[in-house]
């Protein structure tokens, strides 16, 4: 005998587990299931998260969460440093195992059921392309789970999209990130963010991303990778700016993942499927901010689970305009920093390391690219600098 459910959420990290949160909240039955053991293991990010996104959380973060204090970012292109600060620019480091847990049990306290160690394997579709059947593995068992909804928020490698049909990236589509976690590094600056382009990004940046004073998430990544990603890291490692910070550090664990770039499928709901979260891109290009995006979305994915399965109400266009309606998650501009991006890094302009520098410093507008492109290398240096001294 099937078990049965209103809303059955793939993925527990912090799209899921909102997602759950919200269906369980408003009364629906609500199985959420992650293949991990446990929840927010092995930890795959760089962990840091944008204050300016704070107000648009559907609950606060409390403080025990907010494990470092993040005070600006700092860009290092191509030898050129320029610091940024303000709102915008400020946030925080957490810890993903952590946090994750965290949010995994917010959702279980309200109602949701939360089934680990569980893979889903197989779906059955009716006459009409909806889900009504998804076959999981539990602890070497298999179980039908009857459901009204399916989340996926199922990450980058979406098994629900696999399933269906639906995840065919091209080239440059999901980047690679070789990162570790690092400790007894001389910080420059331990409360700025450091990220850093040049010939060691293979279309993307390298990054510090402080945990402490002497401990940092380390990592390079990039969407067009010519050699093995370890490699651009250890040339990223011999930057002289870098090499003074981490020359008596000690790598502690490796957090390397698979990251989203462009977009793999062109709606966010396909039938009675919601994305949410790296399986919908829901980060916010350039940066790759995912974690409170996905916890924003996850919540109104949820939101729109429930009303479908018991009012047989919500709609594509409904989940499309609230996400919308939320200014910071400005997807229209994500949408062509990816297009600008991948085609800057598919090109062999001598300029493309100063172009996307200046891009995330936020020094050049996007509908000028063309233009700047046009630059030779010591015009394009020289327009930086003065863009920089007129901060």
């Amino acid at each position: 005998m099937a078990i049965s459910c209103d809303v059955l959420v793939v993925g527990a990290g912090p799209a899921g587990s909102s997602a759950a949160r919200a269906a369980a909240m408003s009364g629906a039955k609500t199985i959420f299931i992650d293949k991990k053991g446990e929840v927010g293991i092995p930890v795959q990010c760089a962990e840091g998260i944008g204050k300016y996104l704070f107000p648009y959380l559907p609950f606060k973060i409390p403080k025990n969460q907010l494990k470092w204090r993040i005070d600006g970012m700092l860009f290092w292109i191509d030898g050129v440093t320029i610091e940024r600060k303000g709102e915008f620019w400020e946030g925080y480091t957490i810890d993903r195992e952590e946090f994750d847990k965290w949010l995994a049990k917010r959702a279980v306290d309200v109602g949701a059921e939360l089934w680990i160690d569980c893979e889903l394997i197989g779906v059955e579709l009716d006459n009409k392309g909806d889900i009504t059947k998804a076959i999981v593995r539990r602890s070497d068992t298999e179980v039908g789970i009857e459901t009204k909804v399916v989340i996926g928020a199922d990450g980058t490698e979406s098994t629900v999209l696999k399933l269906l049909g639906l995840f065919n990236p091209s080239e440059g589509d999901i980047g690679e990130i070789y990162s570790w976690e690092m400790k007894g590094l001389n910080n420059t600056n331990p409360c700025i963010e450091q990220i850093f382009v040049g010939n060691f990004t293979p279309g993307g940046y390298a990054y510090i991303f402080p945990k402490s004073r002497s401990t940092a998430n380390v990592g390079v990544g990039g969407l067009l990778p010519k050699k093995n990603m370890e490699k651009y890291f250890d040339e990223f490692l011999e930057v002289p700016y870098v090499k003074k910070q981490i020359e008596n550090a000690e790598f502690v664990v490796e957090k390397s993942k698979s990251s989203i770039w462009s977009d793999i499928v062109d709606k966010w709901v396909h039938n009675n499927v919601i994305l949410a979260g790296d399986a919908a891109n829901h980060s916010l290009k350039p940066f790759v901010e995912g974690v409170l995006p996905a916890i924003i979305c996850g919540n109104l994915a949820g939101d729109l689970a429930t009303r479908y399965s018991h009012l047989g109400e919500g709609t594509a266009s409904m989940y499309v305009k609230h996400i919308e309606n939320i200014s910071q998650l400005d997807y229209h501009k994500s949408k062509m920093y990816m297009e600008v991006v991948k085609n800057l890094f598919k090109s062999e302009i001598p300029s493309k390391h100063l172009l996307f520098g200046g891009i995330l410093a936020d020094l050049f507008e996007l509908e000028r690219i063309e233009l700047l492109q046009e630059m030779d290398y010591e015009h394009l240096l020289s327009t930086l600098l003065e863009l920089k001294d007129g901060m």
